[in-house]
């Protein structure tokens, strides 16, 4: 409970204040927002690392990943939002970079640690042999994302393009809502009332829109019960690869990397990386065309696969992972734990890149960094309930082995597993209601 107690801080600082992060962003450019990234990293990560050298109560770290949580979407979101506006075009690769830049770091990130700050004999940690020196590590964080930040501040902006179609930048399809302007998609034509209500008022008219559209709050509930489950595997995958892998087991090389979950780290980092980016270029190449065929002389139509297919069959993957790890037998064959590994990174980085496209061709791109933003809050309810329900799962049964802290075998996460699976399959019911039901895309000739 007390490893999901910081993972979660970092998680609530991650999502809750992304629309003001969303709001900072549009307003006043990714730039400022890439420099605000700043206040917070410096701080939480030297923090983290005097709570960490003085052995403090675990709830200091909790504090420190709170402020992690918050420099971390400052930084995606800087990024996100800067692609998202600034090629509209190819907007599915365009966002699945950064999206997969932002996965590939903690594969980067675990080898650098393993190799670069680590100390022996016991000089860190309670035990001897080789581990990460977590002081140093957090210092080094501190230090380059000042200026990575900085460099940011300075370099992320928007730069309109004069040849870009005007419905490319403000609507692709027919209007979101019935008494929408048809030359502003996903928003209501600003009356004179109403334009002064965008200077006095902190929503605009378009958030309101968004805000008021049902299927979005299908939309975003869906992205809960599937990000939610993704962020309680990763957060605890250390004590899963546990309970499947006894100490006594760790006889040979290949069983040391079974059972390491840096190892796992690094598959979820690939897989997640390549889907990110595979996903793109489906999102582009093979999904329906969101803007008009004749804006370009001799412009092929694509295949008209829906993206919202492309979520379905990638949330698929976590569903069968998810039920695989549940049903026990991962718990037999624990060599083939790379697979729940795979299939819930390629799962997971995929859905994490075509949820926001979709976004940006639902609601546009003028208020993106506001819309993904506000969506993305929901991931922090959901890595919070699922993280609760496993820790508490967990701790029960690792109580009930004779008192100790830790557990083993397949009663530790069975029913956690069962939980989230069916967690994913609630949210493919979701997405295609939004999609598909009274009300939906479809009916409205929003082509996703």
């Amino acid at each position: 409970m007390e490893v999901n107690a910081v993972s979660i801080a970092g998680e609530l600082g991650m999502y809750l204040p992304v629309p003001i992060f969303g709001y900072i962003c549009d307003t006043y450019g990714p730039g400022r927002l890439s420099l605000l990234s700043t206040l917070f990293f410096t701080p939480g990560y030297l923090w983290a690392a005097y709570v960490y050298s003085n052995k403090l109560a675990y709830t200091n770290m909790t504090m420190a990943f709170l402020l992690i949580g918050c420099g971390t979407s400052s930084m995606y979101l800087s990024a996100v939002t800067t692609c998202a506006k600034n090629f509209t075009k190819k907007r599915g690769l365009a966002l699945a970079l950064p999206i997969a830049a932002f996965g590939l770091s903690s594969l980067w990130m675990s080898q650098i640690a393993n190799s670069v700050f680590y100390c022996r004999d016991g000089s860190v940690g309670d035990s001897g042999g080789r581990q990460v020196d977590i002081t140093k590590l957090f210092i080094f964080f501190a230090v380059l994302l000042v200026a990575i930040g900085s460099f940011g501040g300075v370099a992320l902006g928007v730069y309109p393009d004069d040849h870009e179609s005007d419905v490319v930048l403000h609507g692709e399809v027919e209007p979101l809502l019935p008494e929408s302007h048809p030359d502003h998609y996903g928003s209501v034509s600003p009356t004179p009332s109403q334009e002064a209500e965008i200077q006095s008022g902190w929503l605009s008219p378009q958030q309101k829109a968004f805000l008021s559209d049902p299927t979005m709050w299908f939309f975003a509930a869906a992205v809960l019960l599937v990000m939610g489950p993704g962020e309680a595997f990763i957060n605890n995958m250390g004590s899963i690869v546990h309970s499947i892998n006894p100490a006594d087991t760790k006889n040979s090389l290949y069983a040391q990397y079974r059972a390491d979950p840096a190892f796992h780290v690094s598959v979820i980092a690939l897989t997640s990386t390549v889907a990110r980016l595979f996903a793109g270029l489906l999102s582009d190449y093979i999904a329906p065309s969101v803007q008009p065929a004749s804006t370009e002389p001799g412009h092929k139509k694509p295949m008209g696969i829906s993206r919202m297919w492309l979520i379905f069959f990638f949330s698929g993957l976590m569903i069968a992972a998810h039920f695989l790890l549940a049903s026990g037998f991962i718990q037999k064959n624990p060599s083939l734990f790379w697979i729940i590994s795979s299939f819930l990174g390629t799962g997971y980085g995929a859905v994490f890149t075509l949820a926001p496209t979709v976004v940006s061709v639902v609601w546009g791109v003028e208020g993106f960094g506001f819309n993904w933003s506000f969506v993305i809050t929901f991931t922090a309810g959901g890595a919070t309930l699922f993280g609760l329900i496993y820790a508490s799962i967990y701790d029960s049964e690792a109580q009930k082995q004779a008192g100790s802290e830790t557990c083993w075998g397949l009663q530790c996460y069975s029913e956690s597993f069962w939980i989230m699976g069916s967690s994913v399959s609630v949210a493919i019911a979701a997405w295609f209601w939004a999609w598909r039901g009274r009300g939906g895309w479809a009916e409205r000739g929003i082509v996703v």
